[in-house]
């Protein structure tokens, strides 16, 4: 997890996005190395 938090500070400056961290045993997928969630946030149309 440091190592990756250091990546993070070399993206971004100042505030961080929000970020989850979870160790599992495996993923939902056996073949995947990664799984991301992400979380959208979509503007109202203004017409």
């Amino acid at each position: 997890m440091k190592t990756h938090n250091e990546a993070r500070k070399e993206m971004y400056k100042g505030d961080y996005p929000a970020a989850t961290w979870v160790q599992i045993s495996r993923l939902y997928m056996p073949d995947a190395r990664l799984e991301i969630e992400v979380i959208a946030h979509l503007p109202k149309n203004k017409n």
